[in-house]
């Protein structure tokens, strides 16, 4: 995998990144971790190291985050962050830029259904029907109402956070099991390796949204 700068990301590297944790839009808090595995849908999974997140009860919170590989900058071992006495007050120095869009929106459905079109961002060269893209979160809404209707055994929902969840049952896959997405400093959503993505036919017509 690579991060945004097209820099590979190797098991143990040193990564930042940003994450949403409040409904304030000045409420972003740089985290800097080491990379411990890896997922199919393009998320890496990072133990924290420390966070510039300040916090009246010290400590850096949360432990690990799984974040999209897209939103991570690979960074020197260890990263060069101004701490204070408390790791929960650390500083990131330099903020990392955030990506510009490398990319044009696509218009998609899923594969065998006239749901859509939902505008993504790709974010890999390549396409595959399991592709990640990032969607904001109006069209990730929207994917979740019509994921409701198709009654598969896959559900999801927002939390209060802003996290997405998809919980499946064994209808759905040989095992129950979720996948949490945390949207981006952008409020973007990288969804997919859940279901087949397909184009949005140029003749198609939207369905209509609940």
């Amino acid at each position: 995998m690579l991060d945004w700068r097209g820099t590979p990301i190797t098991h143990r590297a040193h990564v930042l990144f940003p994450r949403k944790w409040g409904r304030s839009a000045h409420s972003t808090e740089m985290v800097e971790g080491v990379v411990q595995s890896f997922s199919p849908t393009g998320r890496i999974t990072v133990d924290v190291l420390r966070t510039s997140r300040p916090r009246e009860t010290g400590g850096a919170g949360r432990t690990r985050y799984a974040v999209p590989a897209h939103s991570v900058t690979v960074v020197p071992a260890p990263a060069r962050l101004r701490t204070g006495d408390d790791p929960g007050d650390a500083t990131p120095s330099p903020t990392p830029q955030m990506p510009a869009p490398a990319a044009s929106l696509e218009l998609l459905t899923v594969d065998g259904t006239e749901y859509g079109p939902y505008p993504g961002q790709p974010t890999t060269a390549s396409r595959s029907p399991y592709d990640t893209y990032l969607f904001t979160g109006e069209t990730a809404q929207r994917i979740v109402d019509d994921l409701h209707r198709d009654n598969c055994g896959l559900t999801a929902a927002f939390e209060y956070d802003g996290t997405l969840t998809f919980t499946w049952d064994a209808t759905y896959r040989d095992e129950p099991g979720a996948e949490r997405v945390t949207p981006d400093a952008q409020g973007r959503y990288a969804i997919g390796g859940l279901w087949p993505w397909d184009t949005w036919p140029e003749s198609g017509e939207a369905t209509a949204q609940s």
